[in-house]
């Protein structure tokens, strides 16, 4: 094994996709990772499509762990998994509420064989509140928690995502955040505790600019295609022949690349587009600029000249392109892997650590194929853990430098500000350009509220020989630094990784890119629009024969935000443990590749062409089935084909369907769906005509109380109105903060719950440089030569 968490064992007692994937990333992280299989086998093995008749959703989920097959309800099995419990450092389970206990495997069971262990218990909704009721997966967290609310078409009904485990991986991240938070926590103090965690929470913190937006104003956001309300331009055009090209100019300089390729130089200083503020008010001229010029030429050109000019655009690419790009293969985002299926086209892991490198891509297994491995842990020990300090936030007195701006980067800074350590934000000249991001609170961007709070701002001209003085006197007194500048620009500034570890020689040091350090993707100028297109993502949203629709939250700058502080954190408890730095590299591409896996896999060839993995981006839009209020999302599959048709049956009879049951069609057509997919679409008439008279909320209890699985649309106002939906208020995802100049604001905190007490937002994001003289001070600055610094224009 190798990596940060060389020596910690992980039990994964999860079911089906999001407790087993969270395992994987921690066996990537150099963990050893142990899965106990039931002796019934996981859900996800018979989820299409198949590869040598194994679920390819099992295939992916099930990366980098150990097979051992235990009966949890059998009392040898009981005796063996409660041994192997002594030998493990954490345990992750995913399963029903109340389900582990039952069977005896509860925290309070494991606590009393190993004091110290990590317990992990992500349920779908949480472990209380008004949701608990309703059974979980994918595309009902998709309605419930807003998420769909945010995609389809401009003017046209929300959109389910048809990449039904989005939702699932984003749950898997957020758990790998809370088990390195709590393995930090036990490194410092000696203790382990239970965690509470849900995938429910995950996804709202991975919608968290949005919310913020809608908590700075108030209004109900609509979909808006492949548009976005930060950008402009940031759309997708067609071209001469008639295919759909994304473009995007968020900053100065995307904005000059791209008019300068689209030989239309004269607007880049034109006052009423040379801000992205100023383009956002002329939206509409803007795009019938750029479609004018894109029109009257091929693709193929325009990505010619779009890229000799470093101009950010994408294509919408489908899958099949992508396991064949070159550049993504030699960049090692995508591996083929050696497995007991055949060879497995899979994502490879997101970050690329150099000093302690990280563990292989692994396939999983055949089940029960470690068992001798697993029998040969049973009789060892873990060692003693011993307190070396007291309780309270788990980064207290680590520095972070923090050179990002945007989403991605402040997302982590801002997590790692709550676990107690000092963020210093350094910027430079007009700051952060998401301060400028409308909508706002009294002067302050919603958006910059929610990403930059727990932090201290400096502004340091650091391209000036004074500056960066400042600055490398700054990573003296740090643990940590993290930058998003361009590949190489750090180096040629002068504060590149060789230049800071010669001043601190166990810096952890993190660049965080667009695309990667490598080829092509070295220059690549990408907005979340450009790295949507290019994953292929875009392709499980609306249908080909329509203009593409983006996802509406900015899911891969979030979710590389949430994966960069899982890469900090696991260096950071290398470093407490071991005092070695590191070199970490990831990217927005190399986190899309990863969240694709799912799709990739099938690549490899598949067994028959079924399943949303296979006919996914090819299905017709999925905007749920009219209730009387409001669309909802059903199936009935929650354990195999035989209890769907019982169940099935019995929702057609209550719902007024029951003569239907004769029609074989209709029968075969509807009972597996998990309501996407052509079967669906032909038969969701007679759905919607059943459906017409009841009220959406009814309709899905009664579905809940046939066996099946339902979810209803859901908006922001219902969820963050006044007052805040139960379920946002039991799992405590809403704080309040007194902001100086904002006023009383409302934060998305973070997705896990601690049972000691870990993490909380404290200090309200900073104004423009309002701690630069506070942090020069405070690593032994004089006021004159602050005041001196002041006039130069070096820092403000």
């Amino acid at each position: 094994m190798s990596g940060p968490l060389d020596g910690i064992r992980v039990l994964d007692m999860g079911a089906f996709g999001v407790g087993p994937q969270s395992c994987g990333m921690l066996g990537l992280l150099g963990a050893d990772v142990v899965r106990i299989e039931p002796d019934y086998g996981d859900g996800c093995m018979k989820i299409l499509p198949s590869i040598s008749g194994m679920g390819t959703t099992y295939l992916g989920a099930h990366h980098n762990s150990r097979s051992i097959i235990l009966g949890l309800k059998n009392e040898a099995d009981k005796k063996i998994a409660y041994k192997l419990i002594e030998n493990v450092d954490v345990i992750i389970e995913n399963r029903r509420v109340g389900a582990m206990d039952r069977l005896g495997f509860g925290y309070k069971d494991a606590a009393k064989i190993n004091p110290g262990i990590i317990y992990i218990s992500s349920a779908a909704w949480g472990h209380a509140g008004p949701l608990l009721k309703y059974g979980g997966a994918d595309n009902f967290i998709q309605a419930m928690s807003g998420f769909a609310s945010l995609n389809g078409q401009p003017g046209g009904p929300p959109e389910w995502l048809r990449f039904v485990t989005l939702v699932d991986n984003t749950g898997s991240v957020a758990i790998v955040q809370a088990a390195l938070v709590a393995l930090v926590y036990r490194e410092r103090t000696g203790k382990g505790q239970y965690v509470d965690m849900d995938e429910f929470s995950s996804c709202l913190f991975m919608q968290s600019t949005r919310i913020a937006e809608y908590f700075a104003d108030k209004k109900t956001p609509a979909p808006m295609g492949n548009e976005t309300t930060k950008v402009c331009p940031s759309k997708a055009y067609l071209t001469q022949d008639k295919k759909h090209l994304l473009i995007s100019a968020l900053t100065r300089r995307q904005w000059v690349n791209l008019c300068t390729a689209l030989e239309m130089k004269e607007l880049i200083d034109d006052e009423r587009f040379s801000t992205n503020n100023a383009r956002l008010q002329r939206r509409e001229e803007v795009n019938d600029l750029i479609q004018e010029k894109i029109q009257d030429k091929p693709l193929v050109w325009w990505r010619w000249q779009l890229g000799r000019h470093k101009a950010a655009h994408s294509p919408v690419r489908d899958v099949s392109d992508i396991v064949q790009d070159p550049d993504i293969v030699d960049n090692k985002y995508i591996v083929t892997l050696p497995s007991a299926y055949g060879d497995l086209k899979h994502a490879a892991g997101p970050w690329r650590f150099s000093e302690t490198p990280l563990n292989d891509m692994k396939a999983p297994p055949y089940m029960d194929a470690d068992r001798d491995y697993v029998f040969s842990l049973l009789n060892g020990k873990r060692p003693r853990l011993e307190a070396k300090q007291a309780g309270g936030p788990p980064l207290k007195g680590l520095r972070v430098i923090d050179l990002t701006q945007g989403i991605s980067g402040p997302i982590c800074t801002a997590q790692l500000g709550s676990l107690g350590a000092e963020v210093v934000k350094v910027e430079r000249g007009e700051g952060d350009y998401s301060r400028d991001w409308g909508p706002k609170v009294n002067g302050e961007s919603g958006i910059f509220l929610q990403l930059n709070h727990d932090k201290k701002s400096v502004v340091i001209d650091y391209g000036a020989p004074e500056g960066l003085d400042i600055l490398r006197d700054l990573v003296r007194t740090a643990d940590v630094f993290i930058e998003d500048l361009k590949p190489g620009e750090a180096e040629s500034l002068g504060f590149g990784y060789d230049d800071l570890t010669r001043l601190k020689k166990d810096l952890v040091y993190c660049s965080l890119y667009p695309g990667g350090d490598r080829g092509p993707f070295l220059d690549m100028e990408a907005t979340e629009l450009e790295i949507q297109g290019m994953s292929g993502m875009m392709r499980w949203l609306g249908q080909l024969d329509m203009e593409p629709v983006r996802i509406g939250a900015d899911l891969y700058s979030s979710v590389a935000g949430m994966l960069t502080f899982n890469a900090l954190m696991a260096a950071i408890y290398n470093k407490i443990k071991r005092h070695r730095g590191e070199r970490i590299i990831t990217s927005r591409l190399a986190v899309a590749m990863y969240l694709l896996h799912h799709g990739i896999i099938p690549m490899s060839g598949v067994d028959f062409w079924r399943g949303y993995w296979a006919t996914g981006p090819y299905d017709f839009a999925a905007t749920g089935f009219k209730a009387k209020d409001k669309p909802i999302m059903f199936g009935m599959m929650t354990r195999g084909e035989e209890q769907a048709r019982v169940t099935f049956e019995k929702f057609c009879k209550e719902v007024g369907l029951g003569d239907k049951l004769s029609d074989t069609n209709f029968v075969e057509k509807s009972y597996r769906t998990l309501g996407m997919g052509r079967d669906i679409q032909e038969v969701k008439p007679i759905f919607e005509e059943a459906f017409k008279n009841w009220e959406a909320e009814k309709l899905v209890d009664l579905i809940d109380k046939c066996g099946g699985l339902a979810g209803m649309l859901l908006t922001y106002p219902e969820l963050f109105g006044e007052p805040l939906h139960g379920q946002v208020v039991a799992n405590r995802m809403v704080v309040e903060q007194e902001h100086p100049r904002a006023g009383r604001i409302r934060l998305i905190n973070n997705p896990w719950r601690h049972a000691e007490t870990v993490a909380e937002i404290r200090l309200p994001a900073p104004a423009l440089g309002e701690h630069t003289a506070e942090v020069l001070a405070a690593i032994g600055y004089p006021k004159e030569r602050i005041a001196a610094l002041k006039e130069t224009g070096a820092i403000k």
